[in-house]
């Protein structure tokens, strides 16, 4: 970059802000600054065949003032040449209310010393510097032997419902043709049950615990290094085209480390599960041609098996039985009222991993056309499964059996190495990110710093088999599970408190725990499973305001620790009790000397529940408030405050849970801390719209 200037400040401004993301329309694209009047000059070297592929946009919170107009210029001998202009309108076209891609042949102006300018006028007179800004731009050429990362990861799927994991239905040839040029991996294992924690643990080959973007509202820790983010310090192109929102939203944090990161949404510009495969693939290969010839990352969410069930024509009448106006099969918790509907229920499902099979295979398909796919190191995954009824439950996040962690992993490497190769050994999701590195040639971390390990060892023999983490805590549902190729040990802590073994090999659909025939084995994994469990972020607070005594009980299927106490007097007393299961105290707060209690719950999300008495008389509801809004517990013994509701409705919903009760009632208050590092997504209007349209949260209460 030479000379350079954006709304009236200078090159070195210019350069400090030089590849920010900036989101339009939930798509984030690194950028350039170009508000008016603005002119960028490159001094570039343009080889024969180049295009110059870009995209331009105005800021989301500027819509609503005058156009922009872009213009690319091309100077050679003294001799300035327009190539291209556009001007964003964004009152007059709504098309302009988002980032419009572009691209134009430099073929006529190939050699060496070009000088391409970037120019930007407006049509008021506003120096505002965040106005508008180029996306992405990149000098491109044909060259495709540069080299490719494909994780195409397709949302809710079980592997046990595709071919080359033996279904019987045809649901996936496009995925079978696939499993021919690759290496399948026959016990893949996810880190979660439901995406965020498990997308995360894949970028960061990291468990939930110690990514910590584990619940609805939790983000993305900035301080973990992607997958993304190594690529592209290494010089990779790195883009993401995603249909879950859950992702892709602000504030979650996801898009670290991507040039482009795009969140798709469905008809009439609306957030919503309903974004079928196909936009995804055209979106992909899209992203693909704006950066051939550059080595490059792609990272692809399809999420059509997810609730709710709505194949396109004709795959909703692919297997039978076929769904009918009283019986839809679209949501099985409220479409299933009788036996035969959990067969339309699976059926529908089927068809959704059907109709999203054939758009993978028009990707590989176009991925060959274009001589990008033998080269192409491509990751075929799912983040986790689906249940239906195998052990009570429906949809996911709720438990960690193997219905919904065990996933299917095909990977084709390079010049189809090791095609057709089936591995049994058991390998997870967090080996993705050591395998890309290797497989580039870059270095890659090594345990604890990851959780992973290379595949390319496992593939040629004899690299050892970690037992593998999985965790889930979400909506009042948690649990541990730890896993071998040959056996199972669960732990849950919410809502069921109990501790589980399986023998996988004997029984491989998990259906009788035989933890008292096994109870050292059972033991040995425990203890692993426990090593990896971390401390819920959020603390835990008791404060007993005005007069009274007040003898409690605390207790958690998990554990208590950290506990401090503030304001005790020589009567106030705690005891961690039960193997850090139980914590009693007794308080006797005068007015103006309240008593207070803090402490963390291991692991993340464990319930604690609390009863007691308040002078000698059992604890009734009035004597509790909970959270700012100083809300009455339902009855006693209760469940103390969480940041996210239990369950499939948003009933026990706090509007902020990270502040002690307002107007300071006399009494038990209870609420949580939130550590200082730990930010949060805003439960706000449009975060709750975007939950409810993946049915997180209940859509009646909004």
């Amino acid at each position: 970059m030479g000379e350079s200037s954006v709304a009236g400040r200078d090159r070195g401004w210019v350069l400090g802000q030089t590849g920010k993301q900036v989101r339009i329309n939930d798509i984030v694209r690194r950028t350039l600054p170009a508000s008016p009047p603005a002119r960028l000059v490159f001094t570039v070297d343009v080889p024969r065949g180049a295009h110059l592929a870009f995209a331009c946009g105005i800021s989301p919170d500027r819509h609503e003032q005058p156009g922009v107009e872009f213009a690319v210029k091309v100077r050679r001998r003294d001799k300035e040449e327009t190539v291209w202009t556009r001007l964003l309108d964004p009152i007059q076209r709504k098309e302009d209310r988002r980032w419009v891609p572009a691209e134009v042949d430099l073929s006529a102006h190939a050699g060496r010393d070009v000088q391409l300018i970037l120019e930007t006028r407006g049509f008021d007179r506003d120096d505002d510097p965040r106005r508008a800004f180029w996306g992405t731009p990149a000098l491109v050429t044909p060259d495709e032997k540069a080299p490719l990362v494909i994780v195409y990861l397709v949302d809710t799927l079980r592997a046990d419902h595709t071919q080359p994991y033996g279904y019987v239905r045809d649901t996936t040839p496009a995925l079978a043709k696939l499993a021919g040029d690759g290496v399948v991996f026959e016990q893949a294992i996810a880190q979660a049950s439901w995406t965020k924690p498990s997308v995360a643990s894949l970028f960061t080959s990291l468990l939930p615990g110690k990514h910590r973007a584990v619940q609805l509202r939790d983000t993305l820790d900035s301080g973990h290094v992607t997958l993304a983010e190594m690529l592209q310090a290494k010089g990779f192109a790195t883009g993401a085209v995603i249909a879950n929102s859950v992702i892709y939203s602000a504030g979650s944090n996801f898009e670290q480390g991507f040039d482009l990161f795009a969140g798709m949404h469905g008809a009439g510009n609306r957030v919503t599960k309903a974004v079928e495969a196909a936009p995804l693939v055209d979106g992909a290969l899209s992203w693909l041609e704006e950066r051939r010839g550059f080595p490059t990352f792609l990272y692809v969410h399809t999420m059509d098996p997810h609730v709710p069930y709505t194949p396109p024509e004709p795959f909703n009448m692919k297997y039978e039985p076929h769904p009918t106006p009283d019986h839809p099969a679209v949501d099985p918790r409220g479409d299933y009222k009788e036996p035969a509907d959990l067969d339309r229920l699976v059926a529908q499902y089927d068809a959704e991993i059907a109709y999203g099979d054939q758009e993978f295979g028009r990707f590989i398909a176009e991925l060959k056309r274009r001589g990008r796919y033998d080269r192409a190191l491509l990751f075929f995954v799912g983040d986790h499964g689906e249940e239906f009824l195998e052990h009570g439950q429906f949809t996911h996040g709720k438990t960690v059996f193997d219905e919904l962690i065990r996933i299917p992993m095909v990977v084709k490497f390079p010049g189809r190495r090791d095609a057709g190769k089936r591995v049994k050994q058991q390998v997870q999701e967090v080996d993705v990110l050591p395998t890309v590195l290797q497989e580039m040639g870059l270095p890659v971390p090594t345990p604890p710093a990851i959780a992973g390990h290379p595949l390319q060892a496992v593939v040629a023999g004899g690299a050892p088999e970690p037992p593998a983490v999985s965790e889930i805590s979400h909506r009042g549902y948690v649990a541990h599970g730890m896993r071998t190729s040959r056996d199972k040990y669960v732990q849950r802590f919410s809502p069921e408190e109990d501790e589980l073994y399986f023998d996988l090999k004997q029984d491989p659909k998990e259906t009788t725990s035989r933890i008292e025939a096994n109870r050292e084995r059972a033991r040995s994994l425990k203890a692993a499973g426990e090593a990896a469990m971390v401390s819920d972020p959020f603390r835990h607070n008791v404060r007993a305001e005005g007069r009274g005594e007040y003898v409690l009980k605390l207790r958690t299927g998990g554990w208590i620790e950290a506990v401090e106490p503030t304001g005790f007097g020589p009567e106030d007393r705690y005891e961690v009790q039960g193997n850090g299961r139980k914590l009693a105290l007794r308080l006797r707060p005068r007015p103006g000397r309240p008593r207070s209690v803090a402490f963390s719950i291991r692991p993340m999300g464990a319930p604690v529940y609390l009863e007691g008495t308040r002078d000698g008389r059992p604890l009734r509801p009035s004597d509790v408030t909970m959270a700012e809004e100083a809300e009455r517990p339902p009855g006693v013994p209760l469940r103390l405050p969480e940041i996210e509701p239990r369950g499939d409705t948003d009933d026990e919903h706090f509007a902020n849970v990270f502040a002690p009760p307002r107007g300071n009632p006399p009494g038990l208050q209870l609420w949580l801390t939130m550590a200082p590092s730990v930010k949060l997504l805003a439960m706000d209007k449009e975060t709750r719209e975007r939950l409810c349209a993946l049915g997180y949260i209940n859509c009646g209460k909004q």
